[in-house]
């Protein structure tokens, strides 16, 4: 890839990074989160293709549109992936404590209410704070951001890769 694709991916991430800062600021549901990353994804995607045949004179099939697609939307996914620590460790470092909290709380009403005893209820908290302490680390969210957006990429890459291969000007080159 030539220099200028990067930082088009650049550009890419930086969407991503403003689109999670403005979920944020404005206190919009975290957990549609997945919505603008699968359609940045499909975007770092289908580039990847579109950059890999207009930078290239040899002859594209499948393998080498795949290739370019899953090698997009994997430098996407390892830019965010690299956000996602940094965001959960010295951006907002107290969400995830926020998070657990408020889930901590859900599984006592919940259990509450279903009038189970309180032996139960402190088994079902410490399962949750066995399982709280693997996930909701940041970099075990990084790990699983970036592993999640490298899957959608390689999914996405031979999706494209398929379609370019049956329509040649869909990746107009």
């Amino acid at each position: 890839m030539k220099k200028g694709n990067y930082y088009t991916f650049l550009g890419f991430i930086l969407i991503g990074i403003i689109c999670r800062l403005v979920f944020e600021t404005f206190q919009i549901d975290w957990t549609h989160t997945w919505a603008y990353l699968s359609f940045l994804t499909i975007l770092a995607t289908y580039y990847g293709i579109y950059s890999q045949r207009q930078n290239s004179t040899e002859e594209f099939d499948l393998t080498m549109d795949f290739k370019g697609g899953a090698q997009g939307g994997s430098i996407f996914a390892l830019g965010y992936g690299i956000f996602t620590y940094i965001f959960y460790k010295w951006v907002h470092p107290h969400f995830l404590e926020i998070f657990l909290s408020t889930r901590r709380q859900d599984i006592i009403d919940r259990l509450q209410e279903t009038k189970q005893n309180e032996e139960t209820i402190r088994a079902a908290l410490d399962n949750f704070n066995a399982f709280a302490e693997l996930i909701y680390v940041p970099g075990n969210l990084a790990i699983i951001t970036l592993t999640s957006l490298v899957f959608l990429s390689i999914v996405y890459g031979l999706i494209f890769a398929t379609i370019a291969k049956f329509f040649p000007k869909f990746v107009n080159q």
